[in-house]
């Protein structure tokens, strides 16, 4: 969740970025820009969830 809140920052204040483009891409009507920024972001959340998904089942199998 943190990383989706790092990019409604970016919607905000960049000029670079996967925010930027979500953003730049809805004022020039750019559909496909807006919906690959969007479906790369759910990539990257899921991809980081269960990255910390394992790494929290490791450690707690450590401490058991």
């Amino acid at each position: 969740m943190s990383y989706i809140g790092v990019i409604m920052g970016e919607l905000l204040v960049s000029k670079k970025g996967i925010g930027y483009l979500i953003m730049y891409g809805s004022q020039v009507f750019n559909l496909n820009l807006v919906m690959t920024g969007i479906i790369l972001l759910a990539i990257i959340s899921a991809i980081i969830y269960y990255l910390i998904l394992l790494l929290e089942k490791k450690l707690i199998k450590k401490v058991d």
